[in-house]
């Protein structure tokens, strides 16, 4: 197989909570020397004042995304799953690569579509169900209906790969890995009659809720459109240069996974022939410090001069992480070496590893070491240390 992409580089963006109440000390400082708190970024909506200025620009932006939509729509699809006969769900989906010797595409989509039980708690506690052998129709812009083939899902990601015979050669999207707080995008879909559909609005770095993984970024629609908006599950977000930003993976919650991950995943995907893509599972979840309210940022500031990092909401139970003498409360400052700022950054390093790992991973029973460097806000000092890492292409699950 042979992918057509073109690929830039991701940077970061955002911010967490302290869970002690203990008064203010003096611990190892971070940055010497510094007097006063920093500015604390916007928490939810960054949307900036309109301007007559501002409004005429967001006028031709949008005249933009009306000339852009139709030309980038050729390589959006319409995609279907069944079981035994029963439609589960339709959704979009998008080309990602074209072989053409064998006159086959690979689309990819969301794992939503073939999702039949989500998690009755918190989808950090498990307990989601896959129809791994439904049927699969990939609806083609030409009206033609044929039968695809699933080939793999992941539902930690949550990413499906689809193939599918099309004789004539696809047009194959580019993309732009770097995604910044409140660009302007918009989102394609089609609805059961293959018409595209198109919502406009900005991208959002959030904290992700308890029903939320960490490798998403936020889609915040102009004014909130009512229709349904299942039929854009799998559809590109793109920028106003044309490039694909990202996939939308639930659009009721408004979360997309962002090119700079989807690329490290297709690479996994074919690093280890096509079978799994593997993830470390460190044990633990967490919150940006740059993405709490300000008043949390100031304090964490205030009593450990900490302003960067996640902060540790849980750590799993007879994990690694528990046993490394990580408490709900501490502060990751850096994996691998690597200073991290937002979820979206540190699931970028940790599919980094994978791919860049010279460890046997063939076999996903194995366990890798990640480098982390922490605060302990109890003890108020650091320490840096080998983090022994399971790797699996399931979803992680953090025991209580």
């Amino acid at each position: 197989m042979s992918s057509s992409s073109e690929k830039s580089m991701h940077k970061r963006a955002m911010e967490a909570d302290p869970t002690s109440g203990e008064e203010q000390a003096q611990p190892k400082k971070k940055n010497p020397g510094r007097e006063e708190a920093p500015a604390p970024l916007p928490v939810r909506s960054a949307r900036p004042a309109l301007s007559i200025d501002r409004l005429e620009a967001k006028m031709k932006a949008r005249i933009e995304r009306d000339r852009l939509a139709p030309k980038l729509a050729k390589y959006l699809l319409g995609i279907s799953f069944s079981v035994g006969g029963k439609p589960l769900k339709r959704c979009s989906g998008f080309w990602i690569d074209w072989n053409e010797e064998s006159k086959t595409g690979i689309v990819l989509t969301t794992a939503h579509l073939i999702r039949t039980k989500n998690s009755p708690v918190n989808i950090w506690l498990g307990g989601e169900e896959y129809a791994s052998h439904a049927n699969v129709t990939v609806h083609l812009l030409d009206g033609t209906s044929p039968e695809g083939q699933l080939l793999y899902y992941q539902p930690h990601y949550d990413l499906a790969f689809v193939r599918v015979r099309v004789d004539e050669h696809v047009q194959l999207p580019f993309f732009q890995e770097e995604v910044k707080l409140a660009q302007e995008v918009f989102r394609l879909g089609r609805d059961n009659m293959l018409d595209l559909r198109i919502t406009y609005g900005w991208a959002e770095y959030q904290n992700p809720t308890m029903y939320e993984r960490y490798h998403n970024m936020y889609f915040d629609s102009a004014g909130g459109a009512k229709d349904d908006k299942e039929y854009d599950n799998g559809g590109p977000v793109i920028d106003l240069d044309g490039k694909v930003l990202g996939m939308s993976n639930n659009s009721k919650s408004g979360t997309f996974i962002p090119s700079s991950i989807l690329l490290k995943c297709v690479d996994l995907w074919k690093k280890y022939e096509y079978k799994y893509i593997p993830r470390p599972h460190l044990g633990m979840t967490f919150e940006a410090i740059k993405l709490l309210e300000p008043a949390h940022v100031e304090k964490l500031w205030r009593m450990y001069n900490i302003d960067d990092g996640l902060v540790v909401q849980k750590v799993s139970k007879g994990s690694h992480a528990e046993k490394f003498g990580i408490q709900r409360g501490d502060i990751i400052e850096c994996i691998n070496g690597k200073c991290i700022s937002t979820t979206i950054e540190l699931e970028n390093v940790l599919a980094s590893i994978c791919k860049d790992s010279s460890d046997n991973l063939n076999d996903l029973n194995v366990e890798i070491h990640v480098s982390v460097g922490v605060f302990h806000t109890l003890k108020k000092h650091r320490t840096t240390g080998e983090l022994p890492a399971s790797v699996s292409d399931l979803g992680e699950v953090i025991m209580d």
